[in-house]
């Protein structure tokens, strides 16, 4: 009996010939073959959710945001440019929970908002080891930047040249917070405020537009510092009070009269200067 000898075309053709009637005998080939949207994932609207899976639309995930969601949840969906805290990355891995970020696409913020500006963490004359919280306030922020620890003097110095130069926004973590308020509010362009809880240090933030944040770690939770960098780092910037433009020089004095040069009905008739 002779054999017949196939060619390689023949052999994929067969091939070919066999995978259609196999996808045609289980699914629509349409279904298979359909592209998928990179803005617009399978499982984005609520009826195609699967099972297990929930959206948290925030920009910021924390724990407490996990906190919120069902029993049983395996995926969390989330924003692109969604911005995770280490809590909430610790939260996810005790629940089994898997984090998504949506691909980009529409609704997302263009321009310049949409460039973090550089953010510098650093700590002085702080009492204890808190360099694990400085750690955590640096991964949870984007353009996040540590400054190396010294005397209170030294940091903030460095941090007033940092924040004149580059335009960014700072966080001083700092045992004695008044003291550092008050020296870095002796650079100018540096507007530093400082308070014992979150609600009052951003409300000061935002009235004085202020771009360093002076925080005492006895105050302050790893949770409430983290929400606290994540808020004041991405928050719009805001405008100068009008309290805060320069004054005007004021006008040379006369030393005859002992106040200020100004028109006078008497010309001055000392001859020690010159009007």
């Amino acid at each position: 009996m002779n054999s017949q000898a196939f060619t390689p075309e023949q052999i994929a053709a067969v091939v070919r010939e066999v995978m259609r009637r196999l996808i045609r005998a289980d699914l629509p080939s349409e279904r298979l073959l359909a592209p998928v949207s990179p803005a617009q994932p399978a499982a984005a609207s609520a009826g195609s959710q699967p099972a297990g899976s929930v959206t948290i639309a925030e920009k910021l995930v924390t724990g407490a945001s996990l906190a919120t969601v069902p029993a049983g949840t395996r995926v969390v969906s989330l924003r692109h440019d969604a911005l995770i805290t280490p809590s909430a990355r610790d939260a996810a891995r005790a629940a089994g929970i898997t984090l998504v970020r949506s691909a980009k696409g529409a609704g997302n913020v263009t321009g310049p908002a949409a460039q973090p500006r550089p953010l510098f963490v650093a700590t002085a004359d702080c009492p204890g080891d808190i360099a694990a919280r400085t750690a955590s306030l640096v991964r949870a922020l984007p353009n996040a930047q540590r400054l190396p620890a010294t005397g209170l003097s030294d940091v903030v110095a460095s941090l007033g040249l940092h924040l004149t130069r580059d335009g960014g926004r700072a966080i001083l973590l700092a045992g004695r917070p008044h003291v550092a308020t008050a020296l870095a509010n002796r650079s100018a362009g540096v507007r530093a405020v400082t308070a014992r809880d979150t609600q009052a240090l951003l409300a000061a933030a935002e009235e004085c537009a202020a771009n360093l944040l002076v925080v005492s770690p006895r105050d302050m939770s790893g949770a409430s510092l983290e929400r606290i960098a994540v808020t004041f780092a991405t928050r719009a910037p805001v405008a100068l009070p009008a309290d805060f433009a320069p004054a005007t020089p004021a006008a040379a004095a006369c030393p005859c009269s002992g106040g200020p040069t100004a028109p006078a009905a008497h010309p001055c008739t000392c001859s020690t200067h010159h009007h």
